[in-house]
């Protein structure tokens, strides 16, 4: 019977054990699970041997109508028993014969059932990638909570896009990771089940034939690789989340290398898609001289700043504050060399730089756990950036006149929106919580993704993307900032 249920779950309830079942302290290696064409085997066996026993109950049946069920001899009643060749069975056991044919047949035609219905998606799949109303996705880097995991479970729910395959290098490598969690080993056996390749690195996949996405969700410092492997198996189009490398010259060598292929590359900077950020930018296009101040929080505590600075070596400014960045390179147009000041709130309440130990043999690592600047530009256009990692919840953009009156305020989330936030992070322990807030702005960004390519012949971009070159503005800013704080913010030792 648990096979049947097995067998019978949907796609999506396997996609939610997939997300939910979290990380444990169980292991267990994908390579070692058995293969679904194996328990087909074990049920074709046992279905053709009860089959068999199945056959011989017509002689069975002919002898009870021939004699009574019950014989008075003696005084004492005498149970019918059933011959089936040399073997004297009693009926008990002929009923639990049927019975558990019947369960095996229910079994088989289930099992026949899921195989046709998947056999019929992929002919389907197939004919509108022909068409091009869909386009093939490949996720690189899918780690448990990581950014790809996320990007993973939400293009497996989008209309338009046909998840193909996941490279993982680290969870799928039985030398480098012998006992992956079991959240992994039950998302490599729904994406096995979904018909979805799970494989080390991309050249284990033939060459791309069809429109196909790589998203590149990787650590930062494998991402350029990455990037390059994509492109050599013929993507079309690469998703690549921010920075997008460690330095400023490998991304403008990415930048070469898609430039020459006729490759489009699409930034991950899901704040750009944010309706408060929409808001704000509109407001202040309206207002002469208009001053915008951005805060961006996160809700780690301090106790958790070690493993963040371990997970994002690049920095705050390069990773965390570049979401922010993006919106002063894309839609305000700053330079470094348009930037006419800088100023740095170094009050210890808006700017701390740290340094703290960190999970990874206890080493050390320095950077911000906040920091705040303002910018003027030479058109005398100002803008200011404040990011938190232990700020909150909440994010919002003030537009301010030239005189630094408030004139509207804008929240990521209104006062509803926050108490279920709050109440979905404290259940849901197997996502990390900044894609539980701001999973909306994610999906948004895929969303214009598929439909800039999918939607756009003359290759116009949609609004609210970034392109590489924009990346790159975005890096060449933030080192300009990251040596200029440095220069007038202290290191506080924790």
């Amino acid at each position: 019977m648990a096979l049947i249920v097995q067998l019978s779950v949907s796609r999506r309830k396997w996609k939610r054990l997939a997300v939910t079942s979290g990380v444990t302290n169980g292991h267990a290696n994908p390579s070692k699970i058995g293969a679904p064409r194996y328990i087909k085997m074990v049920i074709s066996c046992a279905a053709l041997y009860l089959c068999v026993i199945a056959f011989n109950l017509g002689k069975a049946t002919e002898q009870m109508n021939s004699k009574h069920s019950y014989s008075k001899r003696g005084g004492r009643a005498r149970q019918q028993r059933i011959v089936i060749g040399n073997d004297v069975i009693g009926i008990p056991k002929v009923l639990i014969l049927v019975i558990t044919l019947m369960v095996v047949l229910i079994a088989i035609g289930t099992q026949i059932g899921v195989w046709f219905r998947r056999k019929m998606e992929n002919s389907q799949i197939r004919t509108t990638s022909r068409k091009g109303d869909s386009i093939d996705v490949i996720i690189v880097g899918c780690g448990p909570k990581s950014v790809g995991w996320f990007h993973l479970m939400q293009f497996l729910d989008m209309q338009n896009v046909c998840v193909r395959a996941v490279v993982e290098p680290f969870y799928l490598d039985e030398k480098k990771c012998p006992y992956p969690p079991k959240s992994f080993v039950d998302l490599v056996i729904m994406l096995d089940d979904m018909g979805v390749k799970c494989v080390t690195h991309l050249g284990q996949l033939k060459q791309f034939q069809q429109p196909t996405l790589c998203v590149i969700a990787g650590r930062t410092c494998d991402n350029p690789e990455f990037f390059r492997e994509a492109i050599s198996r013929g993507a079309s189009h690469i998703y690549l989340e921010t920075p997008g490398a460690s330095t400023l010259d490998q991304l403008r060598d990415m930048q070469a290398l898609a430039t020459t292929r006729a490759v489009e590359v699409y930034m991950g900077y899901q704040r750009l898609c944010a309706p408060y950020i929409s808001k704000a930018m509109s407001l202040s296009r309206s207002v002469p001289r208009s001053h915008v101040f951005f805060c961006h929080n996160e809700t780690y505590t301090k106790e958790e700043l070690g493993a963040v600075f371990d997970r994002r070596p690049e920095g705050m400014i390069h990773s965390m504050a570049a979401q922010e960045l993006a919106i002063l390179v894309t839609q305000l147009g700053v330079k470094v060399d348009e930037i006419e000041g800088l100023k740095v709130n170094t009050n210890c309440i808006f700017s701390e730089r740290q340094t703290v130990r960190t999970d990874d043999e206890n080493q050390q690592r320095t950077d911000y756990s906040r920091v705040a600047f303002k910018i003027t530009t030479k058109n005398r256009r100002s803008t200011s950036v404040m990011a938190d990692r232990c700020g909150g919840l909440g994010c919002f953009a003030v537009v301010k006149s030239h005189t630094g009156k408030e004139i509207q305020r804008f929240q990521s989330h209104d006062d509803r929106q926050i108490v279920l936030l709050r109440s979905e992070m404290r259940e849901n322990h197997d996502l990390s919580q900044s894609f539980i807030i701001h999973r909306d702005e994610y999906l948004e960004l895929k969303r214009r993704v598929i439909i800039s390519i999918l939607g756009n012949q003359t290759r116009k971009r949609y609004p609210g993307l970034a392109s590489i070159q924009d990346a790159i503005e975005v890096m060449i800013l933030a080192d300009y900032l990251k040596i200029r704080i440095d220069a007038v913010l202290k290191v506080k030792d924790s």
